[in-house]
């Protein structure tokens, strides 16, 4: 049989994560009767107006770690010290060293660089940045 200890890790475990899913149902639950509201709301205005044809808007979330623009700042600043090519992972890893952070944490640094990613990219299409297979070159 499984030592106690264990076992009530476990039933600790299970009991928060349970919690953690009834507190989302019951927010998703409070959401879906807003979203009601909305829609009676909508059609009350706009018969004509389907509100499921509404596409969703995507959330974003915001990092703890950096401030407003502070990522697209702080990028520039690297790629204008680069003398070679930079991936993003590497300038993730600048960036996390530049504000203190450790880079032994890797889904901290996956979701750094994946912003990075995200700003090289805004970069690119405003033609700030070149962007060829994944290395971002500094603007010439």
């Amino acid at each position: 049989m499984a030592d106690t200890h264990v076992i009530s890790a476990l039933r600790k475990k299970r009991a928060e994560v349970s919690g953690y899913i009834h507190d989302l149902e019951k927010k998703v639950r409070h959401l879906r009767a807003q979203l009601a509201h909305i829609d009676a709301t909508i059609r009350l205005f706009s018969p004509e107006t389907d509100p499921n044809a509404i596409p969703p808007r995507r959330v974003y979330r915001r990092s703890r770690y950096f401030s407003s623009g502070e990522v697209t700042k702080r990028c520039q600043d690297v790629l204008r010290e680069a003398s070679e090519p930079m991936t993003a992972l590497a300038i993730a890893e600048a960036l996390m060293a530049t504000k203190g952070l450790s880079s032994d944490d890797g889904l901290l640094t996956r979701r750094v660089g994946d912003g990075v990613l995200a700003v090289m990219r805004k970069l690119a299409k405003r033609g700030k940045r070149k962007q060829t297979s994944g290395i971002t070159f500094p603007a010439v």
